[in-house]
Formats: C-alpha cells, sequence, structure tokens
C-alpha cells in the first residue's frame, strides 16, 4: 500500500500556493494518480476542478487538462494558475495599475478632490459592504480593481491581476474585517489600524510572480501540454463519449461547504470581471454540489436512481430518525453524485480510470460512510472499485473550523477510490 499520506511536503510549489482555498487536495497525491494511471500526452479530466490542483499537475506532468467547475471564481483561479505569463509582461501591467491607483490615493486624501478620481472610487453596492470594509480600505480597493478593469494589457495578464487582487479578501490575513473568510462562515475582526492594501498588493504579486516562474520552469519538459477551464456541471458534461483518458477528482462533500458564502466578499468587488452579479451568485447556492440552499420536500421519497443501492437506502433511513431535513439533503447530495458518476463513466474511455478522493462525514453525529456509498454507486453506473487507499489528513493543514460538540468526532481518515470502467 502507497503511503499517501504526504507529512511534511511541500503542497504550495508552483502555482499551488497562488490563491486561498478551501478543501484543496495536496498536489502530491494528484502526481501519484497521474504517475501511475496514464502517460504523457493524454488526456486528464477533473469536472470539479475547484482551483485547478489536478490541471497545474497534469501540465507539469504533460498531460493535456481539462477542468470544468460551475463557481466562475474557481474558473478563474484556476485558469491562471494553469497559464505561464511572461514575467516582464505581468511586471509592466503591475507597475501600470500601480502607479496610477497610488497616484489617485494622493488626489483623493487632498483638499480637493478631482471629480473624476472620486468615480473611480465609488465602490460597488453591496449589503453590510461597510461592515465589512473600512473606509480606507473601501477608498483602495475601489480604485485598485477599476484600474484593473480600465488599464489596457492582455486578458491574461488582467485575469492574473484580478486573481492577486481576489487573493487580498479571500485569505487568512485579509484587508477585510474578518476571520476565517476562505470559509464558508466569516467571523468579524475589527483590524487594529486599516491594512494598506497597496503594500499588500505589492507582497502578493511579488509572491505570484515567483511562483509562475516555477510553474514555468516545471512545465518546460512538455511544451505541448495545455489546460482548459471551462464552465459546467459534472451531472451534465458537454464533451463527447470516451474522450478521456483519466479522470482525477475531489468531490464537495455533503453540506460542508457553501462556496458562495465562502466567496461572496471577493465576487463583490469582481462582478464585471467574472461575468456575474453578486445576486445572480448567492442565488446559483443551491446549484453546487452538496449544497444545503434550495427548497426541500418535507418527507423523503428514494429517487428511482437510489431504489436499488441497499447501502446508500440505508444510511438516508438512519439520519431520517435524527434529522429529515439533513436525511434529505444527503439524498440529494447522493443523487447528484450518482448522475456525477455516471457521466465519468461515459466520458471515460473502456478501461480507463476514475480516481476519487473522498472523506467520510459526520452529519448530526451519525458517521456517513460516504466511500462505500460510492463504491456502491461505482458498481450500479459501470465503474468497478479496483483499489481503495486511506490517508490520514494532516490536521496542520486544515483551513475549516470545526465544531466537536454540534457536529460530533472530527473525520481524519480520507480515501482513495481508484474505479476502472467496465466493459
Amino acid at each position: 500500500m502507497p503511503n499517501l499520506n504526504f507529512d511534511g511536503h511541500n503542497t504550495l510549489y508552483a502555482t499551488h500556493g497562488l490563491h486561498s482555498y478551501a478543501a484543496k487536495c495536496p498536489p502530491q497525491l494528484v502526481k501519484y494518480g497521474l504517475q501511475y494511471y496514464s502517460k504523457p500526452g493524454e488526456t486528464v479530466l477533473d469536472p470539479m476542478a475547484g482551483s485547478g490542483t489536478t490541471l497545474v499537475e497534469s501540465l507539469i506532468m504533460g498531460r493535456s487538462a481539462l477542468g470544468f467547475d460551475i463557481d466562475p471564481l474557481a474558473r478563474l483561479i484556476a485558469r491562471v494558475k494553469c497559464r505561464p505569463i511572461d514575467d516582464d509582461v505581468i511586471a509592466k501591467a503591475y507597475a501600470e495599475v500601480r502607479e496610477r491607483t497610488e497616484q489617485d490615493l494622493k488626489r483623493l486624501g487632498s483638499v480637493i478632490t478631482p471629480s473624476a478620481v472620486r468615480h473611480r472610487a465609488t465602490p460597488p453596492d453591496f449589503p453590510n459592504r461597510d461592515y465589512w470594509f473600512g473606509p480606507d480600505v473601501t477608498d483602495a480597493l475601489s480604485l485598485l480593481s477599476f484600474h484593473i478593469g480600465e488599464t489596457q494589457m492582455s486578458q491574461a495578464c488582467r485575469d492574473f491581476l484580478w486573481v492577486a487582487f481576489s487573493s487580498l479578501i479571500l485569505a487568512k490575513n485579509s484587508v477585510a474585517n474578518a476571520r476565517d473568510i476562505i470559509h464558508s462562515r466569516h467571523h468579524f475582526y475589527q483590524h487594529p489600524q486599516p491594512p494598506d492594501v497597496l503594500l499588500k498588493f505589492d507582497a502578493r504579486i511579488k509572491a505570484m510572480r515567483k511562483q509562475l516562474l516555477e510553474f514555468r520552469e516545471l512545465c518546460s519538459r512538455y511544451p505541448d501540454a495545455g489546460a482548459q477551464v471551462r464552465a459546467g456541471d459534472v451531472r451534465h458534461l458537454r464533451i463527447g463519449d470516451e474522450t478521456i483518458d483519466l479522470i482525477f477528482t475531489s468531490p464537495p462533500y455533503a453540506t460542508a461547504l457553501d462556496y458562495p458564502r465562502a466567496h461572496f466578499l471577493a465576487v463583490a468587488w469582481m462582478q464585471e470581471a467574472l461575468g456575474v452579479t453578486l445576486d445572480d451568485y448567492k442565488s446559483r447556492a443551491s446549484q453546487y454540489i452538496g449544497s444545503e440552499r434550495g427548497a426541500l420536500p418535507r418527507e423523503i421519497e428514494i429517487d428511482d436512481r437510489l431504489d436499488q443501492l441497499d447501502l446508500t437506502k440505508v444510511v438516508i433511513n438512519r439520519l431520517a430518525k435524527r434529522s429529515v431535513r439533513h436525511a434529505t439533503l444527503t439524498h440529494r447530495y447522493f443523487v447528484d453524485m450518482y448522475e456525477a458518476l455516471n457521466e465519468m463513466r461515459r466520458v471515460l474511455r473502456d478501461r480507463r480510470h476514475a480516481i476519487i478522493v473522498v472523506c467520510p462525514s459526520h452529519i448530526r453525529k451519525l458517521e456517513v460512510p460516504t466511500h462505500e456509498v460510492f463504491a456502491e454507486m461505482g458498481d450500479a453506473v459501470g465503474l468497478a472499485l479496483k483499489r481503495q487507499y486511506q490517508r490520514t489528513i494532516n490536521e496542520r493543514l486544515r483551513l475549516l473550523p470545526y465544531m466537536k460538540e454540534a457536529f460530533g468526532k472530527r473525520m481524519s481518515t480520507e480515501y482513495v477510490l481508484i474505479f476502472q470502467k467496465t466493459a
């Protein structure tokens, strides 16, 4: 059995540390899957790509990569992490945006502020904006976002600067008045002194440029490998049958994360760049797999797709005795993942593999053996479980806060499920 714990390993090399993102898969685990279940030149799919860990590793190892995600901010981050850009081009665009923003901040603090500067410093209107962002931070973010959007540069470079901008907000040490901001439950935090937005922007750009240079160097052995990041839903993939050589993905957990709630403080400033209004972004939360949002039936009626899955029904019925709502949410999650596994089988070439990394859950203090449910589902759709490995989740690398009294014992074991498409 391989050791897949990777204790002490650097998980932030290349562009893996470009932007904070909750529940990221360790890149070494992806590397293991690519090394043993694919070859250079083949096509690797992550249908729930998140911030792009699978895609980055695929490029480094000479595989063509294709990623889908329902979240526009995730897609932007993944696209930037996978796209080599000439450092001189970044330096020129950054210097111009930085200078224009700094000059406007000086004019904004003068006795007479030009009307054009006041216009550029007008922040977006969204609920509780002044609660989450102090006035100095609001001014700086307004001007910085304006100049990122309006300064002439390539789209690839503009995307890079937008990811740097987002990382100022969605960070452990955010410029917002918040802690745990990369999680789905923010906590208010009043900074002793207003954060220096431009100073933090300088630091982020410097770090990101260094990371991108390392990524370019690691990819240099395979210059023909490429990656695509598309808007899409794993339950309805817009790709042809039997076109994928390997799938590697780590699905969301049931009721564990609400990405629109986790990301909204950055999305609020980036609505035009992401092509979505904040209201629309929030309204889509119920479409995410594992979401707690959306209308639910008052009673559970087992879906026909799950009716022949004995273990799956047992888990749902046990949950129903403790909470009908949580049982209904879990039922919806299992239906969604059944559809996801069915789509994975459709797009995989014959006898090729789908590697799924999943952790069991504790819902209402009841252990939910998600890995066993997935194995049962895989068998039903034509994905045979060939291997199953356990790995210990490093407590130091956990990002999510946890309330043991409310949820019960925290799960510490993750499962690597290796499915093979049957004939």
